[in-house]
């Protein structure tokens, strides 16, 4: 199947989607921060990211998701975000071709299988 980086700085969720991923047939490599996946990304490039909004800072996962999509246009980005829950700012956020270039926007807290079949949907529609 594809190779997916999941990025994100909870260790459950990591575990959790990682294994739905894996039983789908995926290779799973992980980053517990941008940091981490930004030095993942250099070594290999995978086919599709899975990534957090607050790590490091509460902006972190928008600020890596401008910097993959410039190095790497073609990869395709699911950010996964609870900023909504957790500082109840009144809008959701949407894809933008500049501010927030990724294919898709999921909400947390949501269901693994869930994530899963976004992910599968996301690598059909790079193919």
């Amino acid at each position: 199947m594809a190779n997916v980086l999941l990025i994100d700085d909870d260790v459950d969720l990591i575990a959790i989607n990682s294994t739905v991923l894996k039983s789908r047939g995926h290779e799973v490599a992980v980053a517990y921060s941008a940091a981490e996946a930004r030095r993942r990304i250099e070594e290999s490039v995978p086919d599709a990211v899975v990534l957090d909004v607050m790590m490091e800072t509460q902006t972190a996962g928008f600020e890596l998701a401008r910097e993959l999509n410039q190095k790497h246009p073609e990869l395709p980005i699911l950010l996964l975000t609870g900023v909504h829950e957790a500082t109840g700012v009144p809008f959701k956020f949407e894809p933008d071709e500049t501010w927030l270039p990724v294919v898709e926007v999921l909400e947390k807290p949501f269901d693994p299988t869930a994530l899963a079949e976004k992910v599968d949907d996301l690598l059909k529609r790079s193919e």
